[in-house]
């Protein structure tokens, strides 16, 4: 991975967002922490076919309304 789990946690904490791949992280190491995100921050995803629909899913539910953007 880039950057790590951590380096992301502390993004979020901060007030800030970040776009990421699929294909290098999954959902499950996502969805702990998405959901502190503020409502102006933005998470894109790049390549969100790599994952399941229902992963996808989650994501959006978690994160803060308008916050998870999504590329196919």
């Amino acid at each position: 991975m880039p950057i790590s789990i951590d380096s992301l946690v502390s993004i979020v904490q901060s007030g800030g967002g970040f776009e990421i791949d699929a294909k290098k992280y999954s959902a499950a190491v996502l969805l702990p922490f998405i959901g502190q995100m503020n409502q102006g921050a933005v998470l894109r995803v790049r390549n969100a076919t790599a994952w399941k629909v229902e992963d996808v899913i989650a994501v959006a539910r978690t994160a803060p309304p308008g916050v998870a953007q999504f590329v196919f």
